[in-house]
């Protein structure tokens, strides 16, 4: 039930995206790669999302000035990495995406990664414009709030993908849920 709903909201987004949407023929109709939205890396990169293709990705949004809720999901998201296996660590990539995206520039988002010590190799930090954050969060059915203190009530969650965008499962991004979410990744 909760994968089809998840299904309704990513072609409901879709659906109103459709002007900015970049579609590759090879990509499933409940893709989130589907959005075609624009991001920029922590190092100063364009990135269309479809470029995640290929890897599970696990994904999540956050905001770098938290001092509550995202401080753990990124710590759970460490701890997915690490206990992963070797031979799946290379096929499963981090992605963290900023719910401020106005105050989350490319140069605070590397000197984020670079403070909690996430390898480039595997991690990829995105900011983009507040319509393809609003966007994507629809997509993956992660709600949050803005307050007029730039801080953001949201979702603790993560979200993992299939290689093809697919989302084949959300976990609370609790330290305790760590395991649990290495062995659905391993598993599917």
């Amino acid at each position: 039930m909760k994968q089809w709903l998840t299904n309704i909201l990513i072609s409901s987004v879709l659906g109103l995206a459709a002007h900015s949407v970049v579609i590759a023929g090879d990509m499933p109709g409940d893709s989130i790669y589907q959005l075609g939205s624009q991001w920029t890396t922590q190092d100063e990169e364009s990135l269309n999302i479809g470029q995640l293709k290929g890897k599970k990705q696990v994904v999540s949004l956050i905001y770098t000035h938290c001092m509550h809720t995202c401080p753990t999901i990124v710590a759970t998201m460490q701890e997915v990495q690490k206990s992963l296996p070797k031979n799946e660590q290379e096929r499963v990539g981090f992605v963290l995406i900023s719910l401020t995206p106005d105050s989350d520039t490319p140069e605070v988002l590397k000197s984020f990664a670079k403070r909690r010590k996430l390898d480039p190799k595997s991690w990829t930090l995105l900011t983009g414009s507040e319509q393809d954050v609003r966007s994507l969060a629809m997509a993956l059915n992660i709600k949050y709030k803005k307050s007029d203190d730039n801080e953001v009530a949201h979702s603790n969650l993560m979200t993992v993908l299939d290689e093809n965008g697919r989302v084949l499962f959300q976990e609370i991004g609790d330290i305790d849920k760590a395991q649990e979410t290495v062995q659905r990744i391993i598993s599917r």
